[in-house]
């Protein structure tokens, strides 16, 4: 151990704790020499740590001293910070500690792990003090939601700090063998670029839903959203066989295993919500779809009173616990705030930010449903943009991808359930639109036979069209 004059910690109230859990002095020590030895290393250090991450006093001191000529511009070294505090705050020499300091500092070349320890202690001191915060608040009687929220969101930030920085960044050399491994086993057809929709005249615009991307569906209401959304979670768990984390904020779980049977079965939801309108025929599809959706890694969560925090905490748990590959949140409209006093463009606008972030930390696709506005009503052609999403402009800003689903109810066409889906937004391709048919009976949207689209003329001339669009057969989706 270095010969440096300890301070008296008999007050400290880490005294009880191991030092190897909450400081090293030893590590401070080093660093600081390192930085005196080695004066390329102070830039470095001042990036990655502040003054209130070291906890012996001298240390913190010297600290800001060295931090301080540089920025100035001076010269570091034992003269020059002597110089500028020839006592430090403790009485002692700046000349005898300093001249300890590199005198005993094992090896500048130490200096990341050096840096690495101070810092993850640092962290660890202040996880301490927070927990102890959010006990007393929890004690003095403040609601525990409020106290959670915030606690999480501490411990966020904190965890992010105790990363190693040099894990935040990589040099191009370092990421071309990855690229060039994907595209190797992209052309090998040994992996694919993301899932799917199902929907080949959709996937015409989007090659792959890819991790960490954000993808919204908007529509109106009964346009179809949720359908569009499920049916790219089922295709996930039932076809790639990866787990799919489904939020319904809006049905119950009973009632999206229902289109689930529906869709997957071939079954008519009618007849399976009724229950006594069920057929001899329908009864071989329902069996069917239930021993494929037996094993399925599909994962609905129905809680209604879901905020950010706990989308994060589910999605979390989930990953640890069972594997997460996909997940989708039916709707954005109605997950709660977790500040009460702002607004609900705020609210929404902090939540899809918290989203895309989720999807990048936890390296999974985000399809989110949101609602449009009554901006397309007032249209002739009554089609959306994405500039008719409701609540927050921000849900567009951080979509990688938005899907308008439009279908004119008052038009042959729409009523005959011809959708067309809008990529009004592709950060990754082309922007455009298909045409699908849309199973309302069954809950599922399906190619058009022979991408027999109407034509705008058709549609405008409300022509009797029910019997031209007609969508695949009902046992082709799976």
């Amino acid at each position: 151990m270095m010969d440096f004059p300890e301070i008296d910690d008999s007050s400290s109230s880490y005294q009880q704790v191991p030092d190897s859990a909450l400081y090293s002095h030893e590590a401070e020590y080093a660093l600081i020499g390192s930085m005196i030895q080695q004066s390329d290393l102070i830039d470095e250090a001042g990036g990655k740590l502040s003054i209130a991450d070291f906890h012996h006093p001298a240390c913190a001191e010297l600290f800001e001293v060295v931090l301080g000529l540089r920025s100035r511009g001076r010269a570091v070294d034992v003269v020059t910070i002597c110089e500028a505090r020839p006592f430090l705050a403790d009485g002692q020499s700046s000349v005898a500690v300093v001249g300890l300091l590199v005198q005993n500092t094992p090896s500048a070349a130490n200096f990341d792990e050096y840096a690495r320890v101070v810092k993850q202690r640092s962290v660890a001191r202040r996880v301490i003090a927070a927990a102890r915060i959010m006990s007393q608040r929890l004690i003095d009687g403040e609601p525990l939601d409020e106290v959670m929220s915030q606690g999480q969101q501490a411990w966020v930030s904190l965890e992010a700090e105790g990363l190693d920085s040099r894990r935040r960044y990589r040099f191009i050399k370092d990421i071309l063998p990855e690229a060039i491994d994907g595209v190797d086993r992209r052309f090998n057809r040994t992996a694919s670029l993301g899932f799917d929709t199902g929907l080949p005249s959709l996937d015409e615009f989007i090659p792959g839903i890819c991790p960490g991307h954000v993808v919204v569906v908007a529509g109106t209401p009964g346009s179809g959203k949720t359908t569009l959304g499920l049916g790219i979670a089922e295709r996930v768990a039932l076809v790639k066989n990866e787990p799919a984390l489904v939020f319904s904020l809006e049905m119950t779980d009973v009632e999206l295993t229902n289109r689930s049977l529906a869709s997957v079965g071939s079954v008519q939801l009618k007849h399976i919500s009724e229950g006594h309108s069920m057929t001899d025929a329908d009864w071989p599809g329902l069996t069917s779809a239930v021993n494929k959706l037996m094993d399925a890694p599909l994962i609905i969560c129905d809680d209604s009173s879901l905020t950010l925090r706990d989308i994060r905490q589910i999605c979390r748990t989930v990953k640890r616990e069972h594997g997460l590959a996909f997940v989708a949140l039916d709707y954005i409209g109605l997950v709660n705030g977790e500040n009460k006093s702002s607004s609900r463009y705020e609210t929404v606008t902090e939540i899809s930010k918290g989203l895309k972030r989720l999807a990048k930390e936890l390296a999974v696709p985000i399809v989110v449903l949101a609602q449009l506005n009554r901006g397309p009503s007032s249209r002739p052609n009554k089609r959306p943009t994405k500039s008719d999403l409701r609540d927050s402009g921000q849900i567009e800003a951080d979509a990688d991808v938005v899907i308008l689903v439009h279908r004119d109810g008052e038009s042959d066409a729409g009523k005959a359930g011809v959708t067309e889906l809008i990529v009004d937004k592709n950060r990754h391709g082309p922007t455009g639109s298909c045409r699908v048919q849309h199973q309302g009976a069954y809950h599922r949207f399906v190619e058009l036979i022979g991408n027999s689209y109407p034509s705008e003329e058709e549609v405008e001339m409300g022509r009797p069209l029910s019997n031209k669009y007609k969508g695949r057969r009902n046992d082709e989706k799976f």
